[in-house]
């Protein structure tokens, strides 16, 4: 190699560079580094600042990797970066994590550049690396700011624009353009002026010249929307400063449209709920916490003996009420209201002394009631009346009702006394009629015996008035064949027809069920009433009994009609009105000829009625009546009737159980009530057992598995409760049977004994169908399921 000879000037030169490198290398607070040109980036020389940003010395590092301290996610980039970046006489600015001696990383940027020999070839390179952790996190926290800035300025809800300091729109979000139905595009090409309404534009631009001296302004106008329409808008204005010098103005602008028409919807709500407060009859007014009237309405200063402006503002309360719930005077002012606006309950009173301005009382009822604002409560409001007149009515009708109660007990009393008396008389003239002879005795006693029964049937009418006047008439639900009623109505007439020679003929809707669940005593009544009117008021012709089907557009109601026509003097137009009143016959000479009361009509009326039908007349002087009454059935009740099933028992339709398999006890010492509840079971396709008292119920119950008993509450030997505790001894089931009690009281102590008694419901007499099926609905369900779960046990 030959020898390179140099002048000491340039040697002296090459030194004074060289410890310049070395100063830079060693007080620099970058970190420069020589590496090889090889695949790990090999350091070669690093300056002392390694230690302080990396922690590892200059010695630890030279001869290690470049690459390895580099994020392994940077890695592959960098190393792309240098491959294809890396130029003679170009330098390349790369940004990496770096990796620090105990173990974290910083963010770094290094700016490399390739080394040249003398023939300009690369021989390795040579890096710049600093810190820039902190300039990374003021770009992030810069490049987050100006992003929160755009979210808040594009997402905000509120119309938010830029406008320079002439009034022209310089940018504006998508909530304005909304509110206004403009485009930024088109906003900015203009000034806010053609945007406000005529007669606020003056207003509006003083406010924004307020604005542009630095003084935020708030107020509100109305701006004119793209397609013409006034929309009344919010603003607030506020300065906008760049370095401490006011460049434009912002506004920040909100649509009031919809605030300002429901305010003015409250306001009319104001003054329709004053008109309304004035307008009722009773007492209104409301107090704040501390009991100062803060409105009251007119009624309610006239009954208090205020003028409204002498009770507004004033602590008038304890003076309103002065006596507690017993009448007894407060010493203490704690008077009931009083109590109430301190512990802010409600408070009901139905009699109450309230007093008035001059000292005088009256009888009141009042409801206090808290006034809460935003869940604060703030007072309460008073609504009372005067009952002064009202309790004056009252007395007057309890007195009014208890007169009538008296007189119905009364004619129940009577009656009943008489009816014994008459009965004794009417069997005793029967069996003296036996011992007569003579031909003159008979016809008197017979005279007496006919007298005797009139009488009686008088007796019975007053009975039976005085029991529906009282409310005591209680329908008895049984099975009634249609067929044999009306056959024993005709036939109880038959003889007194034959003797006038006039015929009785029935007629039976083959579309009628058999039988029906009814009161089959009291519709025996009505129709023995009916036909006897009938047989009474005709003396030629003849009287024609029927029984049909009505068309109902209802498909739940079954509604039959009776009829009774007959051929006989017939009632004129204006007496017919008053046919089924009490103690009303028409007028005429029918009283002298034909007697009566005048009750029966009207009794038959309650007794249609309690079944739920009506009744009426149609008929004409001279040319006969018809009377027609209807009674309403459930229609589900009567499915279609099999032929061949003429036995009561076997009327109805045979079908598969309604609810599903169930086992029923009825248990029941009435015959009739039995006889009923066993029907409506029969009909949904039950067969039930049966229990005539409460002894047979625990035998039966010990001997079967019943899903469901349907127990009577008073029956002989042992009672319903009795048995229901001797059936859940025995019983290795909670569950079932389910004991269903069947009582005529229903009151809430009945009710508990049963429940402890271990009973789980109950059904009221009289027995309604609705009211069974009702029971078979609610606990067929709970039946099934308990069967369901026992079966899938037994199967694991």
């Amino acid at each position: 190699m030959e020898d390179i000879i140099i002048s000491k000037q340039e040697y002296d030169e090459f030194i004074r560079l060289k410890q310049s490198y070395q100063n830079i290398m060693n007080y620099t607070d970058d970190i420069i580094s020589h590496h090889r040109l090889d695949a790990g980036s090999t350091y070669t020389a690093v300056s002392p600042a390694c230690e302080k940003l990396m922690g590892y010395t200059a010695e630890e590092m030279v001869g290690t990797a470049g690459f390895d301290y580099v994020h392994p996610k940077d890695r592959q980039v960098l190393i792309h970066q240098l491959r294809n970046g890396l130029q003679p006489n170009v330098a390349i600015t790369l940004t990496f994590r770096n990796l620090r001696r105990d173990g974290t990383y910083f963010w770094a940027e290094s700016v490399c550049r390739l080394v040249l020999d003398q023939q300009d070839n690369a021989v390795e390179v040579l890096a710049i690396t600093r810190d820039i952790s902190e300039r990374r996190e003021n770009e992030r926290r810069l490049k987050e700011s100006e992003s929160r800035y755009k979210s808040l300025f594009d997402f905000n809800p509120l119309g938010i624009h830029a406008l320079g300091l002439d009034g022209a729109y310089l940018s504006a979000n998508t909530s304005f353009e909304q509110i206004l139905g403009y485009k930024e595009e088109e906003l900015v090409q203009g000034k806010f002026h053609a945007l406000v309404a005529p007669h606020d534009l003056d207003y509006t631009v003083e406010r924004f010249e307020q604005a542009k001296q630095g003084r935020p302004q708030s107020y509100e106008i109305e701006a004119i929307h793209k397609d013409g329409h006034k929309v009344d808008v919010d603003i607030t204005n506020v300065p906008i400063y760049v370095e401490e010098e006011l460049v434009g103005v912002y506004a920040i602008v909100q649509d009031v449209t919809e605030r300002n028409e429901q305010i003015d919807q409250i306001y009319k709500l104001s003054n329709q709920q004053e008109l309304i407060l004035d307008s009722v009859s009773e007492g209104i007014f409301g107090v704040d916490l501390e009991g100062r009237t803060i409105f009251a309405n007119p009624p309610a200063a006239r009954m208090l003996g205020y003028d409204i402006s002498e009770m507004v503002g004033q602590k008038q309360l304890l003076e309103f009420e002065q006596s507690g719930p017993d009448g007894s005077p407060i010493i203490s002012g704690e008077t009931p209201i009083w109590q109430t606006l301190h512990e802010g309950y409600t408070l009901e009173r139905d009699e109450a002394v309230l007093w008035r301005k001059d000292h005088t009382s009256f009888l009141a009822s009042y409801r206090v009631t808290p006034i809460v604002d935003h869940g604060v409560r703030v007072g309460m409001v008073i609504v009372f009346r005067d009952r002064t007149e009202e309790n004056r009515i009252i007395q007057a009708r309890e007195i009014a009702e208890q007169a009538d109660r008296a007189k119905s007990e009364f004619l129940a009393i009577i009656s009943h006394e008489l009816r014994t008396p008459m009965n004794g008389m009417i069997g005793m003239m029967e069996l003296l009629a036996e011992t007569l002879e003579q031909d003159v005795q008979k016809e008197y006693a017979g005279i007496v015996m006919n007298s005797s029964n009139e009488l009686l049937k008088i007796v019975n009418e007053l009975l039976d008035f005085s029991k529906i006047e009282a409310g005591r008439m209680e329908l008895e639900y049984e099975a009634v064949h249609l067929g044999e009623l009306l056959t024993q109505v005709a036939e109880l007439f038959e003889p007194v027809a034959a003797e006038k020679r006039i015929s009785i003929v029935t007629e039976l809707d083959r579309h009628l069920p058999q039988a029906i669940i009814s009161d089959g005593s009291r519709l025996r009544q009505v129709l023995v009433n009916l036909v006897g009117n009938a047989v009474k008021f005709t003396e030629t012709g003849g009287v024609h009994i029927a029984a049909r089907c009505i068309n109902q557009p209802d498909p739940e109601k079954l509604v039959i009609g009776f009829t009774v026509r007959d051929t006989g003097v017939g009632i004129a137009k204006e007496e017919q009105s008053r046919l089924f009143q009490p103690f009303s016959q028409i007028r005429n000479q029918s009283r002298q000829h034909y007697g009566g009361t005048g009750l029966g009509l009207s009794i038959c009326k309650k007794i249609i009625e309690l079944m739920g039908g009506t009744i009426d007349v149609q008929s004409q002087q001279g040319a006969g009546a018809t009377f027609s009454f209807t009674i309403a059935l459930n229609a589900s009740d009567y499915p279609e009737i099999q032929p061949g099933m003429n036995e009561p028992d076997k009327l109805y339709s045979s079908h598969e159980a309604k609810y599903g398999p169930l086992r029923i006890l009825v248990a029941e010492d009435h015959d009739i009530n039995r006889k009923l509840l066993l029907t409506i079971l029969k009909r949904r396709g039950y067969e039930a057992d049966i229990a005539r008292n409460g002894e047979e119920a625990v035998q039966q119950a010990t001997k079967h598995d019943y899903d469901l008993i349907f127990m009577d509450v008073n029956m002989p030997v042992l009672d319903g409760m009795e048995a229901t505790r001797h059936i859940r001894a025995i019983g290795h089931n909670p569950a079932l049977p389910v004991i269903v009690a069947v009582t005529a009281f229903a009151r809430d102590e009945e009710k508990a004994f049963c429940l402890e008694s271990g009973m789980q419901d109950f059904v009221s007499k009289p027995l309604h169908v609705q009211d069974v099926e009702q029971q078979l609905d609610k606990w067929s369900s709970i039946i099934h399921a308990y069967h369901n779960n026992t079966l899938e046990n037994d199967h694991l």
